[in-house]
């Protein structure tokens, strides 16, 4: 493989990462969607398995803005590797 195919293998994997970043955004939103309905949906309710579910919701809307982010940072790192080529 030579540097053009590198930096074409690269460019093509940046690319999947920022189409990767897009759909993670995405279901960070409606993910966040349904904790505002459920968290109203819940109101009030002293049901340990719903307060349960309220956390673990927050915690995959935290997790998808982490690999949303790492993938960016990834990309990136990938950038710079290819522009020292």
């Amino acid at each position: 493989m030579d540097i053009t195919q590198v930096k074409a293998t690269i460019s093509r994997g940046n690319q999947a990462a920022q189409d990767g970043s897009v759909l993670v955004q995405e279901v960070r939103d409606r993910t966040a969607q349904a904790l505002t309905s459920a968290a109203a949906t819940a109101h009030d309710s002293t049901h340990d398995e719903a307060e349960a579910g309220l956390k673990r919701l927050k915690e995959a809307i935290k997790e998808a803005s982490r690999v949303a982010e790492l993938l960016g940072s990834g990309a990136d790192a990938a950038t710079e590797y290819a522009l020292k080529l």
